[in-house]
């Protein structure tokens, strides 16, 4: 019985390393500590902590298809997305076609 109960332990063990190896873990590495131009950004992602990651993740895809991490407490990013709201809520007072998608910037 002691010995079933090791190996079901230890099967247990492997199986939570395996996990935690197999890169669902935070998204960011590192941040950047300069502030991103909104005319650079197509798109922000918001990660909220679950439990493949232990802190709030902010990811900025920019035109160019590269993609920089925001740390959630720099002081420029409310300022970064007060302008992008500003400029995508003239945007949609325009006439636009259905197909544009209003999270993306």
């Amino acid at each position: 019985m002691k010995t079933l109960l090791l190996v079901a332990l230890m099967f247990c063990c492997c199986i939570s390393r395996l996990d935690a190896l197999s890169g669902l873990g935070c998204r960011c590495i590192r941040t950047v500590p300069n502030p991103v131009p909104a005319r650079a950004v197509k798109k922000i992602e918001v990660i909220p902590v679950s439990g493949r990651c232990r802190r709030t993740e902010i990811l900025i895809t920019k035109r160019n298809g590269s993609i920089v991490c925001v740390p959630p407490k720099a002081k420029w990013f409310p300022e970064l997305l007060e302008t992008l709201q500003r400029r995508n809520s003239t945007l949609s007072s325009t006439a636009l076609p259905p197909t544009v998608s209003t999270t993306d910037f």
